[in-house]
């Protein structure tokens, strides 16, 4: 944030009382802007592409911008699969796709050196092929670089999506099988040499797709052209503009991730990494069966605190939990006897905490699985959120009220989520 030219002199007093009467500007703290919009109705809409685009483009005061003016530190949406569009597109890159729930996509971050592209192509393709997912067809994204920076642009990866048919597994079990495909293709394809722009699969998933990249709110959708196209339709969009405080930005660590938005900081998190590993000796599935061998490491140290969190919940919610109970055991209310809740409910948390610890912290969280969406704070309510929902069934939640212009008599109700 900027502030008047007299507060950014070396005045001893700068930090110290500076600011007008109880404020002071050295206590000023920045974060992401993160949110969601839903449609009450799951009906698919390109109106809430553009309502996420408009978020985004509000909440671009919450993200960092580099050296160079233009490059972001990251922004994205993680919305339903667009099957309209795919159905189309897929037909015009040469390849027909099953009906819609009949097949997964894969939004993947390949290198630039066409040698190194080749080589992971092949080798996620082998891999799809021995787990029995054979794979459809690739679309080459499209992409517009004249809206980059010049720090994203030397980082900017080729950006394909990969289809795979369901065959004959259940949506579930198609779920559990994309998730060992690409544990299984990342453990393959680690690093990328000397090419900055390293194999990445940002989603892969039968029902979600993540659109992101080291942008700011303003330049995703001139950057993806497909979030202008009006067959681009989802029933929510979870949104994300990145301001990193613990790493530096990549095109991978922006988000949404696979199944969350964060904003805050994990401050237990070298705690949370130690113990999943530790499980790991223990780890046991009967909905994974012997694959289960095949996702470990389930944390991958290579991300940030927010990434580590997304890879912990995917665990849980494709283990056989609901995105609500894995919520709550990883990011549990605060439920010591001095907290009035129900008896049912305090034991919940207390049965949960004897074998999950919290990932505590400073957070506000925006999540999804593809039929949920969800929102929640961290226990000590230290980030901000706040939802609308309207008359026209709509619901909007961001780190800050107004992201959305919405009449007042249009207002059904606000509120903040429970932390």
């Amino acid at each position: 944030m900027s502030y008047p030219e007299e507060l950014l002199s070396n005045d001893p007093g700068f930090g110290r009382g500076a600011g007008e009467g109880l404020y002071d500007p050295a206590f000023e703290h920045d974060s992401c802007g993160v949110g969601f919009v839903a449609r009450l109705d799951a009906r698919a809409d390109f109106g809430v592409i553009r309502d996420a685009v408009e978020i985004l483009v509000n909440l671009e005061h919450r993200g960092a911008i580099g050296g160079d003016k233009a490059t972001g530190d990251g922004a994205g949406l993680l919305v339903q699969i667009p099957d309209a569009l795919f159905q189309e597109t897929c037909r015009e890159s040469g390849f027909t796709l099953p009906e819609r729930g009949g097949y997964g996509v894969g939004m993947v971050f390949l290198p630039r050196d066409d040698t190194l592209a080749r080589k992971a192509v092949r080798a996620f393709e082998r891999v799809c092929e021995q787990e029995k997912c054979p794979v459809l067809g690739w679309r080459k994204v499209p992409v517009d670089a004249d809206t980059l920076g010049e720090f994203a642009k030397a980082g900017q990866p080729e950006i394909r999506q990969v289809f795979l048919s369901r065959e004959r597994l259940d949506p579930e079990a198609f779920e559990r099988k994309l998730y060992v495909i690409r544990r299984l293709t990342e453990k393959t394809l680690v690093g990328g040499g000397d090419d900055p722009s390293p194999f990445y699969v940002a989603s892969l998933s039968g029902r979600t797709l993540a659109y992101k990249g080291m942008l700011v709110g303003t330049q995703l959708a001139d950057f993806y052209p497909d979030l202008r196209d009006e067959r681009f339709r989802s029933a929510f969009a979870v949104v994300h503009q990145r301001y990193s405080t613990n790493t530096f930005p990549s095109w991978r660590l922006a988000q949404p991730f696979r199944f969350l938005a964060h904003n805050g900081e994990i401050n237990t998190l070298r705690g949370n990494v130690n113990r999943m590993r530790a499980r790991e000796a223990i780890l046991e599935s009967g909905l994974f069966g012997e694959d289960v061998e095949k996702i470990k490491p389930v944390i991958d140290e290579d991300g940030s605190d927010s990434a580590m969190l997304d890879n912990a919940l995917e665990l849980l919610v494709l283990g056989g939990r609901s995105l609500p109970h894995a919520m709550m055991m990883l990011v549990p209310e605060a439920w010591g006897s001095m907290y009035l809740m129900g008896q049912d409910q305090r034991a919940f948390y207390e049965y949960h905490a004897a074998f999950m610890e919290p990932w505590d912290g400073p957070a506000a969280l925006a999540f999804t699985d593809g039929r949920y969406v969800g929102a929640a704070l961290d226990r000590n309510g230290l980030r901000p959120a706040r939802y609308t929902v309207t008359r026209d069934g709509r619901v909007i939640l961001a780190s800050e009220t107004g992201v959305l212009e919405v009449p007042a008599d249009r207002i059904l109700s606000r509120g903040r989520p429970v932390s």
